[in-house]
């Protein structure tokens, strides 16, 4: 059960294996620390833990410095320090190039996550383990709730997810902020804290603050996390409905688009219909998040009335006849290129985990296939899909030839040797 709100009593000994044991499983994991009193509170956990259990995984401590205060790069040192001492592997991620002039902090955690799960996949690692707090999941609720999200979105951010392959674990979510700055002052450790987390030009900054008027009428960061809980148990047991129909009833190609039958859409709960749509739209479209609530409901409208085609989420849902499917919009740039040498492996779009074997007779380059890309590489289309939703398919290329296309049969013959694997991150 979570502490009380006013308790500042620190972590004890038995407490700090009990949160982490859940990363057993693990050999490397690596934590994310900012030098931030959260942060900070995660390492001398896992620093405790280590100790206690001659089990728990190695880990690697990343930082990331984004180039958005001078300060930062003296933070970054002063986590390095005590990794030092602490004798765990630390390593500075920096964010270069131009930082966007508007939504700064949501781009500061895309560049942050995309560094990190960049060198773990470098390093082996296979869990990243995350800081965040009681209180993050309060104001996390809190924010949505006002931006108009439904079940999925109010059961705020989960224990642990998977994202492009990568478990995402956050085993303080039960634990209050107090707690954990109580747990450093009773080991002498200072933390720093980021200037940006009291400006009121953030809209998280601006849900913190209304935390004190909420938690006077009874609605606490415990009561809020406490919602979020039952809001999770609720979206777990649609998703287990969701799961079902996905399975029976929804036509997935190998290469990425999906089909099913228009007419699931009125036979289904509503509730349940928008979390088909929404799963599958970020499966199809590679994306972390699925779309906002009412954009999500406004597509699934025009879909049952028979409108012929939306977009949304990078994603195409087109409804011909009594199908409606479902394939990756490429736009007018088109979609970014993944360079492989024989042996190695990576992720493309967010969608496809991409590996190349070692015997190959020389590197690859995975992007979309693109307009007309069938008709070129002298491939029919398959029975019951039409050539267009292929185009953002994953077709891996040497020399402008393609020579792998998930789901399609190409025999390059002498000219290449080798074998590309590509399957759908989730499937």
């Amino acid at each position: 059960m979570p502490a009380a709100e006013d308790d500042q009593t620190p972590l004890c000994d038995s407490e700090a294996t009990a949160l982490l044991a859940p990363l057993n499983e693990f050999r490397l994991i690596a934590l994310a620390v900012s030098g931030g009193g959260d942060s900070m509170a995660l390492l001398h956990l896992y620093d405790r833990w280590r100790e206690a259990c001659p089990t728990a995984p190695r880990a690697v401590v990343f930082t990331v410095d984004h180039g958005l205060r001078a300060e930062a790069a003296a933070e970054a040192e002063m986590v390095a320090r005590r990794c030092e001492r602490l004798r765990i592997p630390h390593k500075t991620l920096r964010w270069q190039g131009p930082k966007p002039v508007s939504g700064i902090q949501e781009a500061a955690r895309a560049a942050r996550y995309a560094l990190m799960v960049r060198h773990m996949a470098a390093l082996g690692a296979e869990a990243l383990v995350l800081a965040h707090t009681r209180d993050d999941q309060a104001e996390t609720f809190l924010d949505r709730l006002a931006r108009g999200s439904g079940v999925y979105g109010l059961a705020a951010m989960a224990p642990r997810t998977q994202r492009d392959g990568v478990t995402l674990a956050r085993p303080l979510l039960d634990v209050s902020r107090a707690r954990l700055r109580a747990t450093l002052a009773a080991a002498d450790l200072s933390w720093v804290d980021d200037p940006s987390n009291e400006d009121p030009h953030y809209r998280r900054v601006r849900m913190r603050r209304l935390m004190p008027v909420l938690a006077h009428e009874g609605l606490g960061p415990d009561r809020l996390a406490a919602t979020a809980r039952s809001m999770a148990r609720a979206a777990a047991a649609l998703d287990g409905w969701v799961d079902g129909v996905m399975a029976g009833e929804v036509v997935r190609h190998p290469a990425g688009p999906c089909r099913f039958d228009a007419a699931l859409l009125r036979r289904l709960p509503e509730e349940v219909a928008l979390r088909l749509v929404a799963r599958l739209l970020r499966e199809t479209g590679g994306g972390a998040h699925v779309p906002r609530l009412s954009r999500l409901e406004a597509a699934v409208a025009a879909l049952e009335a028979g409108e012929g085609r939306r977009t949304l989420a990078g994603c195409v849902l087109e409804r011909r006849g009594g199908e409606i499917l479902l394939y990756r919009e490429i736009g007018r740039c088109g979609l970014e290129e993944l360079e492989l040498m024989p042996g190695e492996c990576g992720i493309w779009d967010g969608r496809f985990a991409v590996s190349l074997s070692g015997d190959a007779s020389g590197g690859v380059k995975v992007g979309a296939l693109g307009p007309g890309g069938l008709r070129r590489a002298g491939l029919p289309a398959p029975e019951g899909w039409p050539r267009g939703v292929f185009a953002g398919a994953p077709a891996a290329r040497r020399e402008g030839e393609v020579l792998a296309l998930p789901g399609f049969d190409l025999d390059p013959g002498e000219r290449w040797r080798g074998r590309v694997v590509a399957c759908r991150i989730g499937a």
